[in-house]
């Protein structure tokens, strides 16, 4: 259970930061100023094309080298963050992208700023968009979260490991960290599918 609680608390934390990173980052993106635009391109660029494990390593041993010692569960948090932000980056932004380019010249035709154009018209309607592949990206995101156990944090896959090497029974152990995991990524699609669900409704936004 302290395996759990703690697997539970790194998903949810890394999810709620890379969704907030992942909206600034595709929001700068498909910004017209072009020092954004850049930043966040390389952004997407480095953190995608580059193993989750090796950036949990950087944190973990490299920043040390330059001072910075960071306590392990940060290092995982911030990894799975930076992470994950970068594909949910994309995936905002290929929803936005996704509207008609037509109710962003309406949108402006009524004296609408950027922001309240992007408020009250675009992210209404590209969050239906977006919601399935978000669910998959947090989904991905606390599967990924078995590898903090590598910087010796004590989730659920390093309690399920030390257990099968200490009773020499692999087999059993890792069965029941699958189950777990499965049961945890099981709630993840559930609360997206009620999500989508009640976007669908007639009404809501």
């Amino acid at each position: 259970m302290s395996g759990l609680k703690l697997t539970v608390f790194i998903s949810v934390v890394s999810c709620v930061l890379a969704l907030v990173i992942g909206v600034v980052a595709a929001l700068s993106r498909l910004s017209n100023n072009k020092v954004p635009r850049y930043i966040a391109t390389g952004y997407v660029e480095f953190f995608r094309n580059t193993p989750l494990l090796v950036q949990l390593y950087i944190y973990y041993k490299g920043l040390t080298n330059i001072g910075i010692n960071l306590e392990p569960i940060v290092c995982g948090i911030l990894a799975l963050t930076l992470y994950t932000g970068a594909y949910i980056t994309e995936i905002v932004r290929a929803g936005i992208q996704s509207i008609a380019r037509e109710q962003f010249e309406a949108a402006n035709a009524l004296g609408l700023s950027a922001f309240q154009t992007m408020k009250l018209i675009i992210l209404p309607q590209a969050i239906r968009i977006i919601i399935p592949p978000l669910g998959s990206q947090f989904i991905n995101l606390t599967k990924n979260s078995s590898l903090v156990s590598f910087i010796t944090v004590t989730d659920v896959f390093y309690v399920v490991y030390n257990g099968a090497v200490d009773d020499f029974r692999f087999l059993e152990y890792f069965i029941v960290g699958c189950l777990i995991y499965m049961c945890l990524t099981g709630i993840i699609a559930m609360f997206v599918n009620v999500f989508e669900y009640y976007l669908r409704i007639p009404g809501r936004t």
